[in-house]
């Protein structure tokens, strides 16, 4: 497949207000401001649980164990797997949340165009 960048959330089947809140937020950021590149699949959005059988392949992939943001850029074939930490101390600031999300995208993308 061609270059691209991967958004993946993780969630437990048990879900808390912040959970929620997360893919919501992250859910809004990629569909407004990447509706182009979901469209040509530059960007991917993927929601997964960690707890679910069938998920257990990229759950290992993304070495995800509970609610986790993962951006991964896939250049020449390669993942470049990296772990979005700082969403977590954003839940409930909309601003800062979709500009903290939609930076490492941006940041992913210039790396694959």
């Amino acid at each position: 497949m061609a270059d691209r960048v991967e958004v993946v959330y993780f969630h437990r089947r048990q879900r808390c207000g912040g959970c929620i809140y997360a893919e919501d937020g992250i859910r809004y950021t990629v569909e407004t401001y990447f509706k182009d590149e979901l469209a040509s699949s530059k960007v991917t959005f993927e929601v997964f649980n960690v707890e679910d059988k069938e998920n257990a392949t990229v759950v290992d992939k993304y070495g995800a164990f509970t609610s986790s943001l993962f951006i991964n850029t896939i250049k020449d074939g390669t993942d470049h797997i990296e772990e979005v930490k700082e969403i977590w101390f954003l839940l409930g600031n909309d601003e800062a949340f979709v500009k903290a999300v939609k930076s490492e995208i941006e940041k992913s993308l210039s790396e694959v165009t």
